[in-house]
């Protein structure tokens, strides 16, 4: 774990095990009723996936740190459900390379989510 590197205004980056995560805020989304809508690319050396489906809550300022906690809630709840049900909703939320990896870090994913400001 390397710890965020906040190197451009409006994005977020944190290292977690063999993969490098950056969040970046696109800007206020109007149809899903005035949520900030953010961007996130997780890359390995072996694959990448970028996804801009993470929104705030209604009126929320820019915030990418809370928004990558948010990724993190949900990498957690993917890699339990492979760890202990397999079949569970959540097991799918990310590709089968983002699953299995999010499995693999699972340890250091919910000491980041559970770290306090």
């Amino acid at each position: 774990m390397s710890g965020p590197a906040d190197t451009v205004p409006g994005m977020f980056t944190e290292t977690i095990g063999d993969a490098t995560i950056t969040v970046e805020c696109l800007g206020v989304d109007f149809t899903q009723g005035r949520r900030q809508l953010y961007r996130y690319t997780i890359t390995t050396a072996d694959w990448s996936h970028t996804a801009g489906d993470i929104r705030s809550g209604v009126g929320a300022e820019p915030d990418e740190e809370e928004a990558f906690r948010t990724l993190l809630a949900f990498l957690s709840a993917c890699a339990e459900s492979r760890a202990y049900a397999g079949d569970s909703e959540n097991a799918d939320l990310f590709p089968e390379d983002v699953g299995a990896w999010a499995e693999a870090n699972s340890d250091e994913i919910a000491i980041l989510g559970a770290e306090p400001d």
